[in-house]
């Protein structure tokens, strides 16, 4: 009796080996070519979305970048050629991958299969050189029921490297019912063991006869619970392959977004959001790790399609002359202390043209000491006095860019003229001719810039009232005082 179940054993255990060994003919490892630039910026990506709390999308994009990076896949067969079915999170954002099938005597490996479909449920094709003889599986067609039991095949890591691992186990919901269904039809759970480097991999059906069907692609795995791996279903998967002449893989094409922008820079896009929109991309669903990244430039080109003065707030790139301040409307409050007793405060309307020319109109109020003199010309009295002035500008600046902010040197030359009371005569009038050379701060907000400035002023000053300009005295001619000093700007922009 014992000898009979030895010999039983011992025949089955032969007929699994056997069957192992076929299945090594279908099922396959895959392994991404990323070429250097690609490498270096998945690299950088890793680093700032790890820092913005993108911890998952960032190992993968580590993980990428690596050497060795791989998962499993499955040989298929449509329209008379031989393919690679597989996840597309493992190839990622690949235009390549090598195929290597691990035989017991040797190893077939195929380097540069073209990725020739990519879909919506998290699912990649590659295709095999037509010299290619291994086995296509073919997919189950009967119906799934819970109970039943599956093989899951694969390659998943040990001690670095992909091996080949054959588990067996059940069908514990045929119909997994999750809120987020990653764009699949159909989500089988069963208890087969699956580990990192198995997905891609198939979850067959074993018949009578000790042929294999594919019943799902093997995508996920519950690391929180024992025996709780998931699997693409197989309706899914011949919709994938159905679609084949007709679908094309957009995904890699949306790489070439981000190829003119670091990780840092992105990451500085990124904290400009609202909050709670940065919040929403960390809890979205992504299949492959760039996805949020992918999202969140999305997310501010739509912000700024109808504003394009919101755009300022999201760049941050090297330093540059812009001419964002196109058009744009400013109301300033400008001060001048003129090293002296006299001052000048003014309110000023203007308008940006081209980014590079500015003009405006404007009212000032005008403090000045005056002075008496007695009829051989000596001072006898000071007085304050004050006035209203009315006038123009006109300036040029050179708006630069430095990240979201905003630098404008300037010049600008005003005119304005007004009543003047001085306390000694009724109707008294001066003229002003300012010279102003500064410099301009923008720092944007979400519909406006506030606008800090500091400027150095000299103007001419006529009156046909005697004024003290201190330290300056009159030139000597109609009353024509030069007067000079520093000057601040507080004001916004839109």
């Amino acid at each position: 009796m014992k000898r009979t179940v030895y010999i039983s054993l011992m025949l089955l255990s032969v007929a699994l080996s056997i069957s192992a060994q076929g299945l090594r003919h279908s099922v396959c490892i895959v392994e991404p070519e990323f070429n250097t630039e690609d490498k270096e910026l998945m690299g950088d990506y890793a680093l700032y979305m790890a820092r913005a709390g993108f911890r998952s999308a960032a190992r993968a994009l580590t993980a990428y970048k690596s050497e060795g990076t791989f998962g499993s896949g499955v040989v298929v067969s449509n329209e008379d050629k031989r393919y690679v079915l597989t996840n597309l999170h493992v190839v990622g954002y690949a235009q390549k991958a090598t195929i290597s099938f691990q035989l017991h005597d040797k190893t077939l490996r195929y380097p540069h299969c073209p990725i020739v479909q990519t879909g919506k449920c998290d699912l990649a094709m590659l295709e095999l050189p037509a010299d290619c003889e291994m086995i296509a599986l073919p997919l189950y067609t009967e119906t799934i029921e819970e109970d039943m039991s599956i093989v899951a095949a694969g390659f998943p890591e040990l001690a670095d490297k992909p091996s080949w691992q054959l588990t067996r186990g059940f069908i514990s919901n045929a119909n997994l019912d999750l809120e987020k269904r990653e764009n699949a039809t159909r989500i089988i759970q069963h208890s087969a063991s699956i580990d990192p480097g198995s997905s891609g991999g198939p979850l067959l059906y074993k018949d009578a006869e000790g042929k294999y069907s594919i019943m799902g692609i093997n995508t996920w795995k519950a690391f929180y619970r024992d025996g709780v791996g998931m699997a693409i279903g197989k309706e899914d998967i011949q919709e994938f392959m159905n679609s084949f002449s007709t679908s094309s893989a957009t995904e890699h094409d949306d790489l070439e977004k981000i190829h003119s922008m670091t990780g840092e820079n992105w990451l500085y896009v990124f904290k400009q959001l609202p909050d709670s929109t940065q919040n929403k991309l960390k809890e979205m669903e992504w299949r492959l790790p760039l996805d949020q990244a992918l999202r969140t430039l999305a997310i501010r080109d739509s912000l700024v399609k109808n504003n394009s003065k919101k755009a300022k707030q999201y760049e941050r790139a090297a330093t540059h002359i812009v001419t964002d301040l196109d058009n744009n409307f400013s109301i300033n409050l400008m001060y001048d202390n003129y090293l002296g007793m006299n001052q000048q405060v003014g309110l000023v309307f203007g308008q940006e043209w081209l980014g590079f020319v500015s003009t405006g109109i404007h009212v000032s109020a005008l403090v000045v000491n005056a002075m008496k003199r007695d009829d051989y010309g000596y001072t006898i009295e000071n007085k304050n006095c004050a006035g209203v002035l009315f006038g123009a500008t006109f300036g040029v600046q050179v708006p630069i860019a430095v990240g979201k902010y905003i630098l404008a040197p300037r010049i600008t030359e005003s005119a304005s003229a007004g009543p003047v009371k001085t306390g000694y005569y009724n109707g008294g009038f001066a003229v002003l001719s300012d010279t102003r050379a500064g410099l301009d701060f923008h720092l944007p907000f979400t519909s406006y810039d506030l606008v800090l400035g500091v400027h150095y002023d000299m103007n001419w000053l006529w009156s046909k009232d005697d004024l003290s300009i201190t330290p300056y005295k009159d030139t000597g001619t109609l009353n024509q005082y030069l007067q000079h000093g520093l000057g601040i700007t507080v004001g916004i922009s839109w």
